[in-house]
């Protein structure tokens, strides 16, 4: 295949992916998470966040979370494939 035609077929792919991507991004509400928080908080968040560090917090907790879900597939998978032989 020549790579001229190998381009052209990864922008078309590449042109439809996006555009499917913004006609969900309208299709779909706003997150419904959203909140703004005081000025009083806002103004000693930094403080806060230098003495307990959430934003560590929050990613150990994701890696942690993530690893316990990987293991549960694993171990699922596993027991599948027990299940089979």
């Amino acid at each position: 295949m020549d790579s001229s035609v190998l381009n052209s077929i990864t922008n078309w792919l590449s042109e439809l992916i996006n555009s499917i991507q913004g006609i969900l991004m309208v299709l779909l509400p706003d997150s419904p998470f959203q909140f703004q928080l005081p000025e009083e908080v806002q103004s000693i968040l930094g403080y806060i966040n230098w003495v307990i560090p959430f934003y560590m917090i929050g990613n150990t907790l994701m890696i942690w979370c993530a690893a316990i879900l990987v293991y549960y597939a694993y171990q699922t998978i596993l027991r599948w494939v027990k299940a089979i032989q």
